[in-house]
């Protein structure tokens, strides 16, 4: 995520208790408002402006996108093999509707997998689309999100 630390050695928390004299309010702060992307970059939790970074000089803004792309297309073939394959990836939210660039990084991890993007489809924000390649062994698409749908079928459903 753009703040929050993702997976670590449960051994930190207390590590950085000592280390830094921090209270546990403190670490959790660090854990869950100054790490993920943002900390990695050293930039405001914005996620196009950490990608921006990335284009030039910024040497921790490209290590961040790296290893945010990196721990998605992770888990991704993680639960491919919990699952025993996967029929479909779907991007959504606002780096997956929107983050043109980060989609294709993540999706060419897993050409291995046959998960193939086609770059042409791909260069659109927002909008329903699939965006994988015929030969594709896995469909890719974007699927922008409603919430305010959900939240009005959700509402019908409890009335």
């Amino acid at each position: 995520m753009v703040t929050r630390c993702g997976d670590l050695d449960p051994s930190i928390v207390t590590f950085l208790m000592k280390k830094e004299n921090l209270t546990a309010d403190e670490v959790e702060s660090i854990l869950n408002k100054k790490s993920g992307v943002q900390g990695i970059s050293g930039l405001v939790p914005d996620f196009r402006e950490i990608e921006a970074a990335s284009y030039g000089e910024n040497e921790r803004a490209k290590i961040a996108i790296q290893c945010f792309t990196y721990n998605i297309a992770s888990y991704i073939a993680k639960y491919a093999v919990a699952m025993r394959g996967i029929d479909a990836i779907v991007f959504t939210g606002g780096v997956g509707e929107n983050q043109i660039n980060i989609r294709r990084w993540i999706c060419e991890q897993l050409e291995f997998m046959g998960v193939l993007i086609d770059t042409d489809l791909n260069n659109m924000r927002g909008e329903e689309k699939k965006v994988s390649k015929e030969e594709s062994k896995v469909e890719i698409w974007v699927i922008p999100t409603n919430e305010e749908l959900m939240i009005a079928k959700e509402t019908e459903r409890l009335i």
